[in-house]
């Protein structure tokens, strides 16, 4: 199969399955703390099913990985305790029965 396409399955059922838990917590800014972990998960697999794997990409998945972690553990504590952020708040109240495809499309498969 081919390499770049296993990387956009792999994103695409990603987002998916955080589309589906931010529907089960009605928070769609799960998108944001999926976001930097989803470069951390398409830079280990590159890694791993690369033929090419050096020393040099193995530094820059650890890198890839400090900051995506990073960015996951603060935009988490970010949102802990608080309210769905307003921008998805008002997209929500403005698009009504369109929000859930529009959100699936616009919000999860686009930051994809």
């Amino acid at each position: 199969m081919n390499y770049y396409l296993v990387l956009a399955l792999l994103l695409f059922f990603y987002m998916n399955v955080w589309f589906i838990v931010s529907l089960i917590k009605k928070r769609n800014d799960l998108a944001d703390v999926a976001w930097g972990l989803g470069f951390v998960l398409l830079a280990w697999t590159s890694f791993f099913i690369s033929e090419k794997s050096t020393l040099f990409s193995l530094i820059v998945n650890l890198l890839i990985t400090i900051w995506g972690l990073r960015l996951f553990i603060h935009i988490s504590k970010r949102m802990k305790n608080k309210k769905e952020d307003y921008r998805y708040q008002e997209w929500r109240n403005k698009c009504g029965k369109s929000f859930l495809i529009r959100s699936y499309f616009q919000i999860f498969i686009l930051k994809g």
